[in-house]
């Protein structure tokens, strides 16, 4: 269990995700009551804790183990404005230890997606799914807007990322996802590629279109809903799941 000493030195947000890890872990775990009272301490004398919410981690910590804690938890987690994630890995201090991402020779190129829920939706996606950079298209709606980093969740800070075109792409296989390419269940995935990824509007730009046609292609996803298409990032995680799963050397 972190020491008292080691939470206080840590910053005001750190310091109190780690004190409500504290209190998660006292379910799991016997922890000394004189501890816990200490660590409740610190987070009502943070500047983060209005009197209000001191109040109702009190009435919290009374309750003892079990509902009491894990509400302490989660209210500290909701000032903070986060979820909690307990299946994200953290470091010694805190922080979302981005070491930890396995990464694969996958690259993303943005081409004029206008919407920052649907670019941090896919900052998300690709987290998770190994892509090693993302390059944006100028004109690409900024992964530092607000809206892109609350759907990221964070990820931004985790995945490299710049703004370039075209011209930029690194001298490796290019595919573009878009309607009337080759089905999905069937393509053959470059084990390292670059892949385009266009507007919700109107897709890739001709300019992208000519690019991938002229090395791998264009792949498709078939759909059989009475729509014609779906939401650009759920599509993107369907696509660098299958271009994850096609490598033959990844391991869970």
């Amino acid at each position: 269990m972190i020491t008292l000493k080691k939470i206080r030195s840590l910053k005001p947000r750190v310091q109190l995700r780690k004190a409500a890890d504290v209190f998660h872990q006292a379910n799991l775990e016997d922890v000394e009551d004189e501890y816990l009272s200490s660590v409740l301490e610190i987070i009502l004398a943070s500047d983060l804790v209005g009197e209000e919410e001191g109040k109702r981690l009190r009435q919290f910590y009374e309750k003892g183990r079990g509902t009491g804690f894990e509400d302490i938890y989660y209210n500290v987690l909701s000032i903070l404005g986060d979820s909690p994630a307990d299946w994200d890995k953290y470091n010694a201090d805190g922080d979302i230890d981005w070491s930890k991402r396995k990464v694969l020779g996958h690259t993303l190129f943005l081409d004029h997606l206008r919407s920052p829920y649907n670019v941090g939706a896919i900052f998300r996606n690709s987290e998770a799914f190994c892509v090693d950079e993302i390059i944006l298209a100028p004109g690409t709606a900024s992964p530092e807007h607000p809206r892109a980093m609350r759907t990221s969740r964070s990820t931004v800070d985790g995945i490299p990322w710049r703004e370039g075109e075209l011209d930029s792409l690194p001298d490796i296989p290019v595919f573009a996802l878009e309607i009337g390419g080759q089905d999905i269940r069937s393509f053959e995935f470059p084990e390292r590629g670059v892949c385009i990824i266009g507007s919700e509007e109107t897709g890739i730009t001709n300019e992208a279109r000519e690019k991938a046609e002229s090395s791998l292609g264009i792949v498709s996803i078939p759909q059989f809903g009475a729509k014609g298409s779906i939401n650009v990032a759920s599509a993107a995680a369907i696509l660098l799941y299958k271009w994850m799963e096609s490598v033959n050397s990844f391991e869970e």
